[in-house]
């Protein structure tokens, strides 16, 4: 076979390769995990390949992380912005704000709380209790 041919396939032939390798690594971590669970161990032995596909697998639900915690910490956001409104004239929509998050709390959602359990969470640290 040419040399060209055989650069020109390269690269398509690399990609199914490394999927291949990829699915590889989860089912063989899925696999180590459910015996994990089965022996009720509680070391787990993954090669980096392993590791990686389950935090790419955990993953596929992130969007709702990121958008709980968008919208949580918008809060501060808004905040600074009604404290700039309100030095250029307008305290209104800092009042507005304000008026917001007394409903909030009268509706029982602690904002500092959430506020915190989203920071949190970004950093990587869980301050849910698990049952």
């Amino acid at each position: 076979m040419p040399a060209w041919i055989s650069a020109l396939f390269a690269p398509v032939a690399s990609i199914f390769n490394k999927r291949q390798e990829r699915k590889m690594a989860r089912e063989s971590a899925g696999a180590k995990l459910s015996q994990s669970k089965v022996d009720g161990s509680l070391k787990l032995d993954l090669n980096k390949d392993e590791w990686e596909a389950l935090q790419v697998k955990g993953m596929a639900d992130s969007w709702k992380d990121e958008y709980v915690t968008v919208s949580i910490v918008s809060i501060l956001n808004v905040i600074v912005v009604g404290g700039i409104a309100s030095a250029f004239g307008h305290p209104e929509i800092l009042t507005g704000i304000a008026t917001s998050i007394q409903a909030l709390n009268v509706a029982g959602v602690d904002i500092g709380f959430l506020m915190e359990a989203a920071v949190l969470a970004g950093l990587g640290l869980s301050v849910w209790k698990r049952v």
